[in-house]
């Protein structure tokens, strides 16, 4: 039997599976590791990535020993790193949450365009992005730029070259940047000349399914491969985790929730005008992109209300509980916002709030309604991924909130669409190992990978009952949320 390796690297941790070529997972291995936090300086030690891909790659391999084809990277995005001709990091590396770039973007912005930017990107103009961070690097930390060899976008690119020696970025990683031009399909000439950078500085950009080499010898002796392994360059994990869940076509959208939401589907085509709440970049399948709306506060405020109240360790009770009560929680209404708004009619400094409450009013209440909010909201984003493709028949969802019953339910009827979940629901690990076997043609293609691979639960359907009562409380959502946006932010 022939295994596929996906390596995952999060924001807090890295993950590793091992699969068969029927999709069961024969191995898993998972590690975390620091985010160093200074007020807007969020950094991680990139020596930190290396050692726990190097940990979790060593529990496989032992469990395994032998027939490993090859290893898929999965990875966050726009977590900048500068490197000397040795490969070796020159400071630590600046987070994708790190906000330290304000100015530099606002610049960027001024001589650009926002329009300009996210017309020729694709990108939602913010600090957290790469195209900021290097000319903050350029201004700041100028004797550590004149030292650069490589900057690097991401831990993929970094786990590559200590795999194999060589420096790439796969092509939805570069995409996600704020630094490529996704309709030209290569770095976007004015921002590069903007930041006076030589594309030599830049990484090689590769499909996401392409072989980068084989492990280096000292690699293969620290895990203990007796065999050599084909290393593939991956993706983001927003599309590895997509893929993971099936999305070949454009007849779904994943749904993917945990701290954050992201509503994800992709597109054959461009669309001429990308909506303005909509982040668009290349997808892993050749020729289709990748066309998504976040969330930045979604299971995080769930937690942060159980932990709120004391709940943390009812929450089976409070499910049930809610699951009592009346579609609309009896007036209660959430405004998500507490991490800010990624939405174009809604400030971005925007705050969350809870409306409609009266004495008569419980937990079980705002917790049900924090779950249907958050449900309108990612709403908002479907309807605008089904302004562009019509073609949506069906959400599949993923991640940590797939745990709840209630909140699938709802969704389903916010949706009013039928709602199907993976037997695996970290799918993150499992695209990148799909992709691993794509690009050692282990399988053909990757839609017969996904039919070989994965498998659903039961599917969740829609209630006509409910579909017409969420109807309205969308429509009332919209009204309120538009209204309060500003107030709120200016608090």
């Amino acid at each position: 039997m022939k295994y596929l390796i996906g390596l995952d690297l999060g924001t807090s941790s890295c993950k590793a599976i091992a699969i068969d070529l029927n999709g069961n997972i024969v191995a898993e291995a998972s590690e975390s590791y620091e985010l160093k936090i200074r007020g807007k300086y969020i950094e991680q030690k990139p020596e930190d990535w290396w050692a726990s891909a190097l940990n979790c790659l060593s529990r496989i391999v032992e469990h395994l020993r032998t027939n490993i084809v090859a290893i898929g990277i999965s990875s966050q995005a726009n977590t900048l790193l500068t490197v000397d001709k040795n490969g070796i990091p020159l400071m630590n590396a600046i987070s994708w949450l790190d906000q330290r770039s304000e100015e530099e973007l606002n610049e960027i912005i001024r001589t650009l365009g926002y329009e300009e930017i996210h017309d020729s990107t694709g990108m939602i103009p913010n600090a957290g992005f790469t195209a900021p961070k290097v000319l903050w690097l350029k201004r700041r930390q100028g004797k550590i730029f004149s030292r650069v060899f490589k900057l690097l976008f991401s831990p993929q690119s970094y786990i590559v070259f200590k795999l194999t020696g060589r420096f790439i970025v796969d092509r939805t990683l570069a995409s996600f940047s704020m630094l490529y031009n996704i309709r030209e399909g290569c770095w976007w000439s004015d921002l590069i000349e903007l930041l006076e950078l030589n594309e030599d500085i830049l990484p090689d950009v590769v499909d996401s399914h392409q072989e980068v080499g084989e492990l280096k010898e000292d690699v293969m002796r620290k895990l203990g491969l007796e065999h050599n392994v084909s290393v593939i360059a991956g993706a983001h994990d927003q599309c590895c985790a997509a893929l993971g869940a099936g999305l070949t076509d454009t007849s779904m959208v994943i749904d993917s929730t945990g701290t954050a939401s992201a509503i994800i589907g992709m597109v054959e085509e461009l669309p001429p005008k990308i909506p303005r709440d909509l982040l668009c970049y290349h997808y892993v399948i050749p020729d289709s992109w990748t066309i998504l709306g976040t969330i930045s506060t979604s299971g995080a405020l769930i937690d942060w209300f159980l932990k709120l109240s004391g709940l943390t360790r009812s929450y089976e009770n409070i499910e049930r509980l809610a699951e009592k009560v009346d579609v609309g929680s009896n007036g209660v209404m959430v405004l998500p916002y507490f991490s800010g708004s990624f939405r174009a009619d809604i400030p971005w400094r925007s705050r969350g709030t809870i409306v409609g409450l009266t004495l008569s009013h419980g937990v079980q209440h705002i917790y049900r309604a924090i779950m249907e909010s958050l449900a309108f909201e990612c709403r908002y984003f479907l309807d605008l991924i089904r302004s562009i493709n019509p073609l949506i028949n069906k959400v599949v969802l993923v991640g940590g909130g797939t745990k709840s019953r209630l909140w699938t339910e709802i969704k389903a009827n916010v949706y009013n669409l039928r709602i199907l979940k993976p037997a695996i629901v970290d799918t993150a690990p499992l695209g990148a190992a799909i992709i691993a076997g794509v690009g050692t043609k282990v399988f053909r293609d990757y839609s017969s990978a996904v039919s070989s691979v994965i498998r659903f639960q039961k599917e969740i359907v829609p209630k006509d009952e409910h579909v017409a009562v969420y109807e309205d409380l969308y429509k009332k959502y919209l009204i309120l949320s538009s209204r309060l946006g500003d107030l709120l932010s200016s608090l």
